[in-house]
């Protein structure tokens, strides 16, 4: 539209004395602006919708009584208001509770019977001097799962009393439960554990697969209830590791991110961030609300070994410390990503440092190859990559006064230099790796699981989360080829009483150990 040329006619009239005729033409205009504008901010609407919305065609009732009230009062809207605040006052009337019945299972599933009585003291009668006989029996029932199905076990507990007096009823122990007053066995535990952690499937895809294919209705809420009474109780055994993890002289961290459901958020959902902490003795997965360094500088405050991470700021306070500040180790395939960037962006003279990376990881390959030892490796990097980095920094510098600041290729020897004195620590410890690949994959389970399962409930539920993956992952990493085993077998111990003086024989490692002894001796 030509506003000038509109101006400029408008103020034609005016000066003949024809203003009163352009009210109409005006009003025209503005009523066809309007439908343009209200078109325009329905369409931006709908791609907001698209883009950010929640995908589910749901209107609330709060949604409906707001656009009712702003409409033009007619019969059906007012009828319609009406409804709804009756609904609302309704909703608002106290309600009985009905009576929870307890859940039943089908009786199609095989039952396995235990025998349990009581001790050999307790069915004597002390006041008759006589031998109680058996009067009855209670049954209590385990739902439990192994490879195949589901099964039941059902424990038949007998009741003893003495014929004479008729006193002194005793019952023989109930089963072992992991969870207080919950039906699901260690086995069906660790199936769901290893369903949801390692194969990926989330918990309202496991309960389709338990109601279609064996006949066993579990709700995803009863699923994530178990999941979060595991964790607690495998918990004892997470903070054992972490506490063996933090005593050792070298750690690498990472992290990746997390949605997190969070009703304080404006669009309901969060970022939260997995940590992961890296040794010799295994993975433990740390979870933060925010990727705030506070949460991790506290977990390492006494940590004063070499720790090897990336480039983020958030642990630089950690380095400064006056006393007892640990060593950093910076990671050589950061520094190299920017530069293949920049020469993916046609820029060839990263070509150079990156022929100079690629010698440095061509030595440490043979060191692999050869299964050298620490001692023996770092002999091999002083002798061989402590030259050839001497030799990448003073390209470095030479390209540093001919590349931009903010070009691809100044952005990467900018990084390379501000880390230039933690890139080379692995030049004097030979465990020390070259990079921090190695604890960037064990953050590649949780990319994966994030695809499926999308988010965590809560704060909480990613806790639970980092503690269940802390296992699993230290399973995997010392050799334990199937880690519903190893869950089941531990969750059966530890509902046994297991003795919290003895955590340590439940860690992955050292249960490893002392299965392949046993093997070994059978």
């Amino acid at each position: 539209m030509d506003l000038a040329g509109l101006r400029a006619h408008c103020q034609q009239r005016v000066e003949q004395g024809e203003a009163h005729l352009l009210i109409g033409p005006l009003l025209d205009v503005i009523e066809q602006l309007s439908e343009r504008l209200f078109a325009t901010e329905q369409r931006v609407a709908r791609l907001q919708q698209a883009q950010y919305g929640s995908k589910r065609e749901r209107v609330s009732k709060e949604q409906l009584q707001l656009a009712l009230g702003q409409l033009p009062a007619t019969e059906t809207g007012t009828a319609l208001a009406a409804e709804l605040e009756e609904e609302e006052e309704e909703r608002k009337k106290p309600r009985l509770k009905k009576p929870r019945t307890p859940r039943q299972i089908p009786q199609s599933i095989p039952r396995r019977v235990i025998l349990s009585q009581p001790s050999e003291a307790d069915k004597w009668c002390s006041a008759c001097n006589l031998e109680k006989q058996c009067i009855g029996s209670e049954s209590a029932e385990v739902l439990e799962y192994e490879p195949g199905g589901f099964f039941v076990q059902r424990t038949e507990r007998q009741k003893f009393a003495c014929g004479r007096c008729k006193k002194g009823v005793v019952i023989g122990p109930g089963p072992d439960r992991v969870l207080e007053q919950a039906m699901p066995g260690p086995g069906l535990l660790a199936e769901v554990v290893v369903r949801k952690f390692s194969d990926h499937t989330p918990l309202e895809r496991q309960s389709r697969i338990f109601c279609q294919r064996y006949g066993i209705t579990l709700s995803a809420s009863t699923l994530g209830d178990w999941i979060g009474g595991t964790a607690e109780v495998l918990k004892p055994l997470y903070l054992e590791l972490l506490r063996r993890i933090l005593g050792c002289r070298h750690i690498s961290v990472d992290d990746t991110p997390v949605r997190v459901l969070d009703q304080a958020h404006d669009k309901g959902i969060k970022r939260g961030h997995i940590w992961s902490l890296l040794t010799d003795e295994g993975v433990v997965y740390f979870y933060t609300p925010t990727w705030s360094g506070e949460p991790v500088r506290q977990l390492l405050q006494k940590f004063d070994g070499v720790l090897q991470s990336d480039g983020y700021r958030g642990l630089d306070a950690l380095y400064k410390k006056k006393k007892g500040a640990p060593k950093r180790a910076g990671c050589i395939a950061h520094a190299r990503r920017y530069f293949v960037k920049a020469l993916e962006l046609g820029d060839i003279r990263a070509a150079v440092p990156l022929s100079l990376v690629r010698k440095l990881y061509k030595i440490e390959d043979r060191a692999t190859e050869a299964k050298m030892d620490a001692d023996a490796r770092l002999s091999l990097r002083q002798a061989e990559s402590a030259p050839v980095m001497e030799q990448l920094k003073k390209e470095l510098d030479l390209l540093s006064a001919q590349a931009p600041p903010k070009s691809p290729l100044g952005k990467a020897i900018g990084y390379a230099l501000r880390q230039w004195e933690t890139l080379q620590t692995f030049l004097s410890d030979g465990k020390v790796r070259i990079d921090n690949n190695h604890v960037e994959r064990t953050l590649r389970s949780i990319a994966m699981g994030r695809r499926n399962w999308l988010f965590a409930g809560s704060d909480e539920g990613a806790q639970w989360m980092a503690i269940l993956k802390t296992l699993l992952g230290t399973c995997h990493l010392v050799g334990i080829r199937d880690p519903w085993e190893y869950l089941r077998d531990i969750l059966s111990k530890l509902a046994r009483g297991w003795p919290n003086s003895r955590l340590g024989e439940l860690l992955p490692q050292a249960w490893l150990a002392a299965r392949t002894a046993q093997a070994q001796q059978a």
